[in-house]
This record gives structure tokens, C-alpha cells and sequence, in this order.
């Protein structure tokens, strides 16, 4: 049977060789006897390259023969063969593989063929190498029995391999997810934080704003670890993806050819079986597990005061009033033109400047944002500069500002933004402006009086 599968073999090696041959042959020109060059196609239907039969043609004005059948034509009519010229380049690079197969086969030591296996250096060998120093103790088996041991192995490997890329997979459709859903967490737990300060609005307001903050920074440190998690889950998938398609790729070749780097492919299958595969929590459990217990203490503690320090001046609550943020707009706002306004900022460690649309909602919480009307450049916790985009666009400045300009271009659809301290440009927003554009002023919440200082208009710099 082995006798039998050998002569089979030599047989389809001998049938491949010829086929190639002819496919060589059908690929030369019959002119210059070289692979086709712009092959071109003449009346009788056989081909040559265009400079060889422009040549052939060359002192002829009429009756052109053709170089192999000898059949005339009345006109000089080429016309260009490109299926013809795609099976020039195949048969070029199937004859290069031949050759770079036929020396890649032969021992680079010895020259001899490779027929022979290491079990030791997991590499083949030829008969030299085999009686050599370096292999005497060797167990040598040949290359045929080893690649029929090898394959079975790489075959073992695709299991555990395949179950690896499936549990990435699901995990990293699970993690896509999981934006959407921390989206609809973070807005169940900012109702209900909104909810249970609406009573107490007026003495609670700065722990509410410090818990939106946290909860606005979690939120945003959640979402970068999911997309750095993310990222990474589709690297492991891409890198798992090759190796099975590498190691499907190598159960199809010849002994030989999987052989000779079947050492790098194991080493590679064993480092999946230790690769981790992680998930990231979007449980919002950070700064609130104290809250319940002090807002329920407060509670039962103002339940006993509601004395009014002076119930006289209650503001009517007219549309233009905000009720949640104590926001305050200026007494002229803009349609055109360019205008230019500074704000004094001082030591503040909580405020926002910048200008809103004539119809934004002023009445409960608010997402001021440029898709909801409002263009802002903000502080918080003392130090974290912002723009209001969506999300966030963290600013580094370097030096803190005691004073804001702002410059309003309304037909060029710019808002920006200047630290007058040193000068230097915060920040830019572009956008169309289609409505009148009020300047919005945001002191911040007070935090104990480190932030009671009041925002104050003052007039430009002279920047000359």
C-alpha cells in the first residue's frame, strides 16, 4: 500500500509538472519564445507580444500573415488580451513558487533532501544531519510518520482554540452592549438622585451637584475602560482568528511545508490557553454607598426646621427663570455681529461662562450641551477644566485662569474662549447659529463657601 501511495504521488507530482509546462507554453509568444508581453490577439485568434508582431509587420502595408499559422488578414487589427496577461503573471509566480519550493526542500548544510524528521528540535532533516553530531542522540522517524503525529496534534489544538474565539466573541458582543445599558443606569440613578434632593433642594443642592459629578466622572471612567476593553477583546479575537486560519492553513499543506516552522505555531497554541479574557463592571457603586443613610438623617433633622428665613422675596416663577441651576443670562443677547466680553473668575473652584439659545429649557435638571443649546466651558473639583461637548473635552490648561475672555463671531458660527491671565486660547466651539445667543453666566456651587465668591463682568483687557 505505502509502494502503491508513492507511485500515486510521483504520478500526480509528474501530472503537475507537465501541466505547468503547457501553461508555461500557452503563456510564450511563438515570436521571441519568452512569457507574452501586452499580449495581443490577431484575426486568426492567436496571440503574441504587441512590439514582436508590430516587428513581424513592420515593412508590410497590406496582407499581414500570421507567424504561425500563416493565414492573412487585410488589416493590421491588435487588440489587447488581458485574461491572456493575467495568465502570464499566474504562470510566472506558479514558477517561482516551483523554484523556491524545489530549494526550500534540499538541507541548507547539506543540500540533500529533507526526508527525515527531529522529534527532539522539531525540524526536518536530511540523511547527513541524521549520523551528524548535533542529531546522533536524536530520535530521527521519517518526515511522512511525523507529519501524520504533527498534524494530529495541530488538529487537537483547533478545539480548545475554536471554544477560545467563540467565548471572545460573545464576550466582546456582551461588552458592546454594555455602553448603551451603563447609558440607561446612569440616567435611572440621576433621576433618582434629582428625585430625592427635589424636596431639599435649597439646602442640598451642593451634594447634589459633588454626587453628579462623581456620578459624570464614573461614568466616563466606565465608558473608557469599556473601550479600552473593547479594543482589546478584538485584538485577542483578530490574533485567534489568524492562528486558527494558520493552523487550518498548515493541516492542508505537505509535510514538509507544515513541518518546517511547526515549532512556532505550538508555542503560539499554548500561549492562548493562559490569554485572559475580561469583562468590565458597570456597577455605579463608587461614592454612593454612604448616601442613603446621611440624605435620610438630614431629612428627619429638617423636618423639625422649616422656619423661612424670610418669605417675602419669592421670585415669581416665570419661563425665563431656571429653577434647578442657578444659572443667570445676561441683559442683551445677540443675533449677529461680533462681540467680546470678560468674566472674572478669581479663585473659584466650581463655575461655567459661555452663552445659550434664546429657546433652551430653563425648568428642572439640564444637559447643556451644543445639541441642547448650550455652548460652555466649565470647572469642577478645582482643577478639571472641561468643554461641555458631548462627551466632555477635557482642557489642559496651564495656567489657572483668574479671568475668562469669551469672543462670540455669530456669522462665522465661532464661540471662543481665552485665558486672560497668560494670554493663551482655552478653546473653540463651531457650530450654526440660528437663534438669538444669550451670554450665560454659572457660579458653581458654593462647597462651604470655598466657592461663594460671585462671578463679576469686568471690562476687556487692553491685549495691546
Amino acid at each position: 500500500m505505502a509502494d502503491t501511495g508513492l507511485i500515486e504521488a510521483g504520478a500526480s507530482a509528474a501530472s503537475a509538472a507537465t501541466a505547468l509546462e503547457n501553461l508555461q507554453v500557452e503563456a510564450s509568444c511563438s515570436v521571441c519564445l519568452e512569457y507574452l508581453k501586452e499580449p495581443v490577439i490577431i484575426e486568426c485568434g492567436h496571440n503574441f507580444c504587441r512590439a514582436c508582431i508590430t516587428r513581424w509587420w513592420e515593412e508590410l502595408e497590406r496582407d499581414f500573415p500570421c507567424p504561425v499559422c500563416r493565414k492573412t488578414s487585410r488589416y493590421r487589427s491588435l487588440r489587447p488580451n488581458r485574461q491572456l496577461g493575467n495568465m502570464v503573471e499566474i504562470a510566472k509566480q506558479l514558477q517561482a513558487v516551483k523554484r523556491k519550493t524545489r530549494d526550500e526542500s534540499l538541507c541548507p548544510q547539506h543540500h540533500e533532501a529533507l526526508n527525515l524528521f527531529c522529534c527532539e528540535d522539531q525540524e526536518p532533516v536530511c540523511l547527513v544531519c541524521e549520523i551528524s553530531h548535533a542529531h546522533r542522540a536524536h530520535t530521527i522517524v521519517p518526515l511522512d510518520d511525523a507529519a501524520q503525529e504533527y498534524k494530529e496534534k495541530l488538529q487537537k489544538c483547533l478545539e480548545p482554540l475554536e471554544q477560545k474565539l467563540q467565548e471572545i466573541t460573545q464576550c466582546k458582543s456582551s461588552e458592546e452592549k454594555k455602553p448603551g445599558e451603563l447609558k440607561r443606569r446612569v440616567e435611572t440613578r440621576r433621576q433618582q438622585i434629582a428625585g430625592e434632593f427635589e424636596e431639599l433642594h435649597r439646602r442640598l443642592e451642593e451634594e447634589q451637584q459633588l454626587l453628579l459629578s462623581r456620578l459624570e466622572e464614573e461614568e466616563q471612567d466606565i465608558l473608557q475602560r469599556l473601550r479600552e476593553n473593547a479594543a482589546q477583546l478584538g485584538e485577542q479575537r483578530r490574533d485567534l482568528a489568524r492562528l486558527a486560519a494558520e493552523i487550518e492553513g498548515k493541516c492542508l499543506q505537505s509535510g514538509f511545508e507544515m513541518l518546517k516552522d511547526v515549532k512556532s505555531t505550538l508555542e503560539k497554541c499554548e500561549k492562548v490557553k493562559t490569554m485572559e479574557v475580561t469583562s468590565v463592571s458597570i456597577e455605579l457603586e463608587k461614592n454612593f454607598s454612604s448616601f442613603p443613610r446621611q440624605y435620610f438623617a438630614l431629612r428627619k433633622i429638617l423636618k423639625q426646621l422649616m422656619a423661612r428665613c424670610d418669605p417675602g422675596p419669592d421670585l415669581p416663577d416665570t419661563p425665563r427663570r431656571f429653577t434647578f441651576y442657578p444659572c443667570v443670562l445676561a441683559t442683551e443677547g445677540f443675533t449677529s455681529g461680533r462681540h467680546y466680553w470678560e468674566v472674572e473668575v478669581g479663585d473659584k473652584t466650581h463655575w461655567a461662562v459661555g452663552v445659550c439659545q434664546d429657546s433652551v429649557s430653563r425648568k428642572g435638571e439640564l444637559t447643556p450641551l451644543p445639541e441642547t443649546g448650550y455652548w460652555r466651558v466649565r470647572l469642577w473639583n478645582g482643577d478639571k477644566y472641561a468643554a461641555t461637548t458631548s462627551p466632555f473635552t477635557p482642557l489642559c490648561i496651564k495656567v489657572k485662569p483668574k479671568r475668562v475672555g469669551v469672543f462670540l463671531d455669530y456669522e462665522a458660527g465661532t464661540l471662543s474662549f481665552y485665558n486672560v491671565t497668560d494670554r493663551s486660547h482655552i478653546y473653540t466651539f463651531t457650530d450654526t447659529f440660528t437663534e438669538k445667543l444669550w451670554p450665560l453666566f454659572y457660579p458653581g456651587i458654593r462647597a462651604g463657601r470655598k466657592n461663594a465668591a460671585p462671578l463679576t463682568i469686568r471690562p476687556p483687557t487692553d491685549w495691546e
